[in-house]
């Protein structure tokens, strides 16, 4: 845990490098993400997978930045205030909100009141919401409590949904062989990783993953065809815009 906790401190940036000093120039042709959430970004380096997937479809190279401790909150995020500087610190074109794993089916309330909080200064930014919905541990039970709270706050929001957790589900059912859970049961696998990675693709490209070349350490190129199509269903259910 305490590696996981590590790699996620601190405002921290992939894929192309974002310019900085005055005066710097701005990347062209690239789209930029800011992804605030905890360790279910940061371990395995989703952003970074992500970046692959994109270079691999042939996509617009992305810009991304991660403001992720582990553990956090969106309430924390709020309150800590170095989730509001990292919004307020460019123009981004995504904004992703990650909510700590429990908070949906447990505390859907306060989820909604900083969330709100987050999405009010994303808009005000010019960018668009992104909410990772993420997936149920130790038992699948409270997959459908956290696929609701993810599906209102999208609608309440008009936000764009990305149903990690959906397609976990049915990662799980229809493919138990591949391991989606990392040794603790609780952060994800790299096949984890990669189910997610090909859910973001297609929700922020609008293009399906299927197909495209895996080359992710610890997944096969049979796993990565399975979970592509598991994610690729899953966007193309989700609600809002």
């Amino acid at each position: 845990m305490r590696k996981y906790i590590a790699l996620g401190l601190g405002l921290l940036f992939c894929g192309v490098a974002l310019s900085t000093g005055a005066g710097a120039a701005e990347p062209t042709n690239t789209t930029s993400i800011l992804f605030i959430g905890n360790s279910f970004t940061y371990v395995n380096d989703l952003p970074a997978m992500i970046t692959k997937l994109a270079q691999t479809g042939g996509q617009k190279p992305l810009v991304c930045a991660r403001e992720t401790p582990g553990g956090c909150t969106f309430e924390k995020h709020w309150q800590g205030g170095r989730a509001l500087a990292a919004i307020n610190s460019r123009k981004w074109d995504f904004v992703v909100l990650q909510e700590e794993s429990r908070r949906p089916s447990k505390k859907k309330d306060l989820m909604f009141e900083y969330a709100r909080k987050l999405d009010a200064a994303i808009k005000n930014q010019g960018a668009k919401t992104l909410l990772y919905m993420t997936w149920a541990w130790p038992t699948p039970d409270a997959q459908p409590a956290i696929t609701a709270a993810y599906q209102e706050l999208a609608k309440e929001l008009h936000a764009r949904l990305v149903p990690v957790g959906i397609g976990w589900s049915a990662a799980l059912h229809d493919h138990p062989e591949i391991d989606l859970f990392a040794k603790d049961h609780h952060h994800p696998s790299p096949a984890g990783t990669y189910l997610a990675a090909c859910a973001f693709y297609a929700a922020i490209y609008g293009r399906s993953p299927v197909g495209l070349s895996a080359k992710i350490k610890g997944v096969t190129d049979t796993e990565a065809a399975s979970l592509q199509k598991r994610a690729w269903a899953a966007v193309q259910e989700r609600p809002g815009k």
